[in-house]
């Protein structure tokens, strides 16, 4: 196993993190969330929640996991790009 491979294993942990604590702030602020399914509907519904908090400190917060979210998407994508193209 070399580094790109871990960096994909690494990526993809990371997106699940972040989907998890999407559904785990949507979950406390009273949305109905699945635990395997609906990601799109709770990215959709995170996006909508985001733009409704007053708190500044709050949707800054939201904000991080949403970015951090894309950048594992990123990574998801670009990590294996880079195997296939490198060889």
């Amino acid at each position: 196993m070399n580094w790109l491979e871990i960096g994909v294993i690494g990526a993809v942990v990371f997106a699940v993190y972040y989907m998890q604590q999407i559904k785990i702030t949507l979950k406390d602020k009273g949305h109905d969330v699945g635990f395997f399914t609906g990601w799109l509907a709770d990215y959709r519904s995170f996006k909508g929640l985001i733009a409704e908090e007053a708190d500044e400190e709050a949707r800054n917060g939201y904000q991080r996991i949403l970015n951090g979210l894309y950048l594992a998407l990123a990574g998801v994508v670009a990590i294996p790009l880079l195997m296939i193209y490198g060889r």
